[in-house]
């Protein structure tokens, strides 16, 4: 197989929303979803900055925390 006298047919960017939309078509938009945060690398050191935003904090401070934005949220 040569790939080096190929001609495209799409654009970058339509050939990304063809991507996105085979995969909503046959996984649905939820799970869609999940399966691009799967593959995405990420970037960072999630552990560095997990022990730098919640170096000081006690398990009950984060739940009480966390239930009053849901309360809020609510309304």
């Amino acid at each position: 197989m040569i790939l080096a006298n190929q001609q495209f047919a799409r654009s970058e960017m339509a050939l990304r929303q063809a991507g996105y939309m085979a995969l909503v078509q046959s996984l649905g938009y939820a799970d869609a979803i999940r399966f691009l945060l799967q593959i995405s690398p990420g970037y960072g050191d999630y552990l560095e900055w997990q022990d730098h935003i919640f170096a000081d904090a006690e398990v009950d401070d984060l739940y009480a925390e966390a239930k009053g934005y849901w309360h809020r949220l609510k309304g």
